[in-house]
Order: structure tokens, then sequence, then C-alpha cells
């Protein structure tokens, strides 16, 4: 009650009196300490050493051996498996079927999964083929695995088959070995993480797989291009909606591919050498936490491994990096044709490199716990812990929170915050008169905005067939639509008056959209520390800078209006289109379309974000521009 009443500048506590007068002056030092802060983060002064936290896993502490002739031929084994199948099948169910009797043949137990998709439900239905292959642990009951996944085609649209290639290889190196705890699943999939999401949901109680092993404890994906050799291996460990692997799977990784000579550069970024300027240090860290941000924030990343972190699997992706001048990945994009194996050095390097990973996840005891989930790589062999990055949130949060406490105090009008006792009950009666009139007001603006975004978020799944045929073209519809009536119904209510009485006021509007976002940051911060950066780039810091000055004059409105525009989700629509290098009639691959996805299968928060708090405020901050 002293927060509602400290508008009439009686009866309020000291702290109160005291914020009162000063928070006018907080919200944008905190709104530039919070930059500052995340321009400080690629800085080596936030940065750590990392170690392993789970003593147990002893990385590279045991003779590999991978890359006998015999592994090598188990290698060849898919090719000409392949070259036996009947071009009467698909292709995937060529692959499918000689994967499966490769796998047979190397003495796995193995089953076939044909699976079926939707880009929405009934919309863009794609069929596919899972192949997994158990080898059973001789001194285990199969009640833990490990897990090697890779999918027929890269991220980029090449073929993966020497990721495949390597899986029978390692399938015919882990046979021979007794010392086991652990089983080791191999999964070859022609659906990427679709392919994937299906086969973990009959994995853990879907149904349809009569093969099956134990928990699984790690998985271990593998992206190799086309290529004679490879430069290193890049290292992509993002999930949806912020998942991360324990950072002791990434450091172990990291420290057993550079002891093999292969090493895995996070994001395939190498750093800056030693001798190098702070200045090109800093670029190179900025770059890589860049990266970081923008996976972690849409749900975008390389590889098939995000899935398995939904089931609580750390798992990872290590991608070959193929050299610019490389003679067989100049081959293959002109002639589209499935190249020879890569040099055996490539080979062996890249091989036993998973294999001492498996060999150290299978002195894993527990699950994965020491070490930390949350956490943020500015470098190789660096990172940078909650505790260190979580105040630049704090920061911002702040600083929604003392704009907001300042317009509360400075609603309504000069006369019902005067300090002459004469005049208390006439101020104490005005005071609530004016909420009892306004506040329902203002809250029924945000509600029905809020209402038309559920419309946005439900209306693509909704809709019928023909409605989805061109998703992107949908949503700039939708988003235009919608937005043009909610400002035809707000606006009416704006400059709706009873007599002289004004319904309601922008003050009071922007301090109660403000705390909303000030929640959904803080909340989301500790989920999602780059979703929540984002968020607040694209809604909070435009709310902030909404309407700066108390009267608002013709300039103003014009310059907030601009403002909010290219702030608003159809222009960040079109850069990030323009950013992905798509034309704006291509409709099969969208910023829209894959957050809508994401949002079905894998359950990202992202389109539910854009839906229902980045596309609502922006549009109630116009409202506050356009208020008297």
């Amino acid at each position: 009650m002293a927060l509602v009443l400290s508008g009439q500048g009686e009866k309020t506590p000291p702290v109160l009196k005291l914020a009162r007068k000063y928070s006018a002056y907080f919200a944008y030092p905190l709104l530039l300490a919070s930059i500052v802060w995340l321009l400080l983060l690629p800085l080596q002064t936030f940065t750590r050493n990392g170690y392993f936290s789970e003593n147990a896993m002893m990385p590279n502490q045991v003779h590999t051996s991978f890359g006998m002739e015999e592994h090598i031929s188990a290698m060849n084994l898919i090719d000409t498996k392949l070259a036996q199948q009947s071009t009467a099948k698909s292709t995937g169910e060529r692959q499918a079927d000689a994967v499966y009797r490769a796998f047979d043949e190397l003495g796995l137990d193995s089953e076939i999964q044909k699976f079926a998709y939707s880009e929405v439900p009934g919309v863009g239905i794609t069929s596919g083929n899972n192949v997994h292959g158990v080898l059973r642990a001789g001194r285990s009951d199969s009640v833990e695995a490990l897990l090697i996944a890779a999918s027929w085609t890269t991220s980029s649209n090449a073929t993966n088959i020497n990721a495949v290639r390597l899986m029978a290889g390692l399938a015919k190196y882990a046979s021979e070995q007794v010392y086991w705890a652990k089983d080791i699943i191999f999964l070859v999939t022609d659906g990427g993480e679709h392919g994937i999401e299906t086969w973990l949901k009959s994995y853990h109680g879907g149904g349809g797989l009569y093969v099956r092993s134990g928990i699984i404890q790690a998985a271990v994906c593998l992206e190799l291009p086309p290529a004679q050799s490879y430069a290193g291996m890049g290292l992509f460990f993002e999930g949806k909606s912020g998942q991360l692997p324990n950072l002791d799977m990434v450091n172990i990784v990291q420290y057993i591919s550079r002891v093999e000579r292969t090493p895995a550069y996070l994001h395939g970024i190498v750093d800056a050498p030693w001798s190098a300027t702070w200045l090109t240090k800093y670029k190179r860290s900025a770059q890589l936490l860049l990266r970081q941000v923008s996976s972690l924030a849409i749900g975008r990343s390389v590889g098939v491994h995000a899935p398995f972190l939904r089931y609580r699997i750390d798992a990872l992706t290590l991608s070959g990096i193929v050299r610019p001048a490389d003679p067989v990945n100049q081959e293959y994009l002109s002639t589209g044709i499935a190249p020879v194996l890569p040099t055996p050095f490539a080979v062996r390097s890249i091989g036993r490199t998973v294999e001492s990973t498996l060999r150290s996840l299978n002195n894993l005891l527990e699950h994965f716990h020491q070490s930390f989930f949350f956490y943020i790589l500015p470098a190789n062999e660096k990172y940078i812990s909650i505790g260190d990055y979580i105040p630049a949130a704090g920061l911002m949060v702040a600083s929604l929170l003392f704009q907001a406490m300042h317009l509360w105090w400075m609603q309504g009008s000069d006369d019902m915050r005067s300090d002459n006792p004469a005049t208390r009950i006439e101020r104490v009666n005005a005071y609530y008169a004016f909420l009892r009139r306004t506040l329902p007001n203002t809250i029924g603006i945000i509600m029905r905005v809020h209402f038309l975004g559920a419309i946005l978020l439900v209306a693509p799944i909704a809709v019928p067939y023909a409605m989805l045929t061109n998703t992107t073209s949908t949503a700039y519809v939708f988003t235009m639509a919608l937005a043009s009536v909610s400002m035809v119904l707000h606006i009416s209510d704006i400059y709706w008056a009873d007599g002289a009485q004004q319904m309601v006021d922008w003050k009071q509007l922007k301090a109660v959209v403000e705390l909303y976002v000030a929640v959904v940051v803080g909340c989301l911060s500790v989920m999602n520390f780059s979703l929540a950066v984002v968020l607040f780039g694209v809604a909070g810091l435009p709310l902030v800078l909404t309407r700066v000055w108390t009267s608002a004059t013709k300039i103003n409105r014009v310059a907030n209006v601009v403002m909010l525009l290219l702030a608003s989700p159809i222009c960040t629509l079109v850069l990030s289109r323009a950013a992905l290098g798509l034309s704006p009639l291509d409709f099969t691959s969208s910023p829209f379309r894959m957050f809508l996805g994401d949002f079905y299968h894998f359950g990202s928060l992202a389109y539910p974000l854009v839906c229902l708090v980045y596309w609502p405020v922006n549009l109630l901050c116009m409202i506050v521009a356009f208020m008297p």
C-alpha cells in the first residue's frame, strides 16, 4: 500500500522516498552498465581455464589402437553393401538396408525404424529410416549405454557418408575389445534432428523399437563432409531452449582431440595466436560468443545432437573442417558423386579421438553432475561461468524496474503529488478514483494485444493446409493484419474519453509493460541467457527508449515510431532473411518456419516468445508513443 500511495508524498517509508526522488536517474545508467558488462565478457579478465571436475574420466590415459587394416576394411563394408542394394528401392531404404546389413555382419543387434514427421500437424509429411545397432558389453547387464550418431546428410546438405563409414570402423574396433562397461549404440538416420527425435521418443517408451539397451549416458554425433583430409574439427554443443551438455564433456573432447593432433575448435573458430594484440584476441572471442548467442537464442546449431539434450543426455557434434582447396570436396561439389575415403591419417586421427572419448565415457560412474551446466565459452579451453555473466541480465532487469517505478509514481496529474497536508483527503480520493478509472483500461489493452498474439501463436497450427503452403508469406499476412486490427482497436481506446476524464495514462501503461518484460527477462536469464539478452535487445531496449520525454512532440513521436518499426518482428524477419541470404520469395526455409517447426517438434521457446512477448510489447510501445 505504501508503494501504491507513494504518489501522494505522505506516509511513505524513507527508502521509498529516496527511490522516488532518484529513480529517474537510475534507469539509463543501469542500461548502459549492462551493455558495457556484455562488451567486457570477451576480455580474458572474465575467462577461466577449462578443467575436469570428474576425475574418474581419465581422458587420454590409454593407448588407442583404432586405424588398423581390419577397421578400414569395415569402413569399406558400407560401400560394398550400398552397391548390393536394389535400385528399385528409394534412396533412404537402400541406405538403411546397407547399414543394417553392415551392422549385422559386424555382430551388432540391429533394427530398422521407419518413421514419418510433419512440419506442423498434417502439413509437409516426410518419411525416413533410422538404423541402430547395439554392441553388448560383456561386463555389464545393459543398464547403461553410450551412443554414436550420424545423419546421412550434413547440416550444409552434403553427403555424410564418411561419418557412416567411420561408425562402421568404430563398430568393428569396439567389437574386438572386452573392457566395455556400457553398451555402445550406433545410430544412423536420414531425417536429421527429426529422425533423432523420433528415435529417442520410441527408445524412451514411445514404442516401435525392439532392440534396446539401458540408460544413455552420453552421445557423440559425427559430421564429416567429403574431403581428402581435415584441417581440424568443429565442436558444436548448443541445444534447444538454452540446453547445454555438461562442461566436463566439452573439455574432455577438446583435450583428447588436441592430443590426437586433430584439434576440435569451438564452432570451427581457431583462437588468435598468443602473439596477437589484445584487440585481435577480443575480436576473436567476441565472434565466438556471438555465434553461441545466436545458436542458443534461436535454437539452431550444426549437427544432430540437440534432441539428446532434451532427454538429459549429454551430447555434442564433431564436424570435420574442410580445407578451402580440398580436391575431393571440389570434385563432390562439381559432380555430386560420393567420394572415396579420406586419407588414412585423417581417418585414424578422428577415429582415435572418438575411441578415446568412448574410453573416457566408459569410466563414467554416474551421470555428469560435477561441472557446470550453465556457461558460455569465449575461447577454446576457456569458459565463463553463470556467476560472471548473469549480472548483465540483472542490470537489464534493474533498468526496467527503476523506470517502471518512476513512471508509476509520476502517473496522474501533478495535483495528486502535492505535499500540502490540508489537501490529503482530496488527493487520496482523487488518486484512488484515478486508479479505478485507468488501471482496468490499461490491463484491458495489454490483455487484448496478448490475445491477438496468442492467435498468431495458434493460427499456423490450426489453419487448413492451404494457409500453410507458403509459411513465410502467411506469417507476413498474419502479422500485418493483426497489427493493423490491434492498432485500430487500441488507438480508439486511447482517445476514448468520458467527459474530461482521462481513461488511459501512458505512464501507467508503460510502467506495467516494463514490469512484465522485467519478469520475463529475469526468469528467462537463468534458463537461457542468450535468448534473454536477445529478447531484451529487440523488446526491452526499445521499451526503455520509448517516449523518453514527458511531453511528446511530433518529432519525438515520429522518432519513436521509426525506432519501433525498425525493431518490429516484420523488420527483424526481413533482415534475418537477408542475413541468411534468402530471397523474399523463397518460402522453403525461413526463420519463421524454422521457429515454428522447432516449437512444434522440440518445444523451443523462440516462437512463443515472439508471439506472446516480442510482438505484443512492440505494439504496446507504439500505443504509448501515440498516446496524448
